[in-house]
């Protein structure tokens, strides 16, 4: 499904998937130790940390099939973040709401470039070769910025990470009483 888009039904029964398939899971099973990564984990408490320098974000959700044909070149993409001179960061959408609504994220997986403070959407491919010559050539310059009340910094879009952030709040309880009345029947 390269290149494909999760809709919202898709994602609310992978979600409940997800949580159910954890919830069945023992703490007998092991867990192996994993190459450290180099892709910045963005919160709602760090995500400024993107205002200085020049980042690039992926937004994803960690059952979105999309998002995961692009996580290891992503990860190869920020192991050569320090030869491009770039941060790598990523913003989980399930667990920072807010921050999808603050970049009016709404297909996954999203990426944007930050670039001192000056944000751009990148609507390449998530390929290593493709997000390396975006950086390497600039071709960020020909994107058009995100400015005034679209930029993530905007009053209006600090707004939107609210009301993101409440949604996300409403819905994770109403898939735990989903999930809580399915174990009960």
């Amino acid at each position: 499904m390269a290149g494909g888009r999760c809709g919202p039904l898709l994602t609310t029964l992978l979600a409940a998937s997800v949580v159910a398939l954890a919830a069945t899971e023992g703490p007998e099973q092991a867990v192996l130790p994993a190459e450290q990564s180099r892709v910045q984990p963005m919160t709602a408490s760090n995500w400024t940390l993107v205002m200085e320098g020049e980042w690039m974000l992926k937004f994803y959700a960690p059952w979105c099939p999309s998002c995961q044909q692009t996580d290891s070149e992503w990860e190869t993409f920020a192991k050569n973040g320090e030869t491009l001179q770039i941060s790598v960061g990523k913003v989980d959408v399930i667990q920072e709401p807010g921050l999808s609504g603050r970049f009016f994220v709404t297909t996954l997986p999203a990426f944007f470039h930050a670039k001192d403070g000056i944000f751009r959407r990148y609507r390449g491919p998530g390929i290593f070769e493709d997000l390396q010559n975006y950086i390497l050539e600039k071709k960020w310059q020909s994107v058009e910025p995100l400015t005034g009340w679209k930029s993530p910094a905007s009053l209006t879009m600090s707004g939107m990470a609210g009301l993101f952030s409440i949604s996300g709040k409403i819905w994770v309880s109403n898939l735990k009483q989903l999930y809580l009345q399915r174990g009960s029947e």
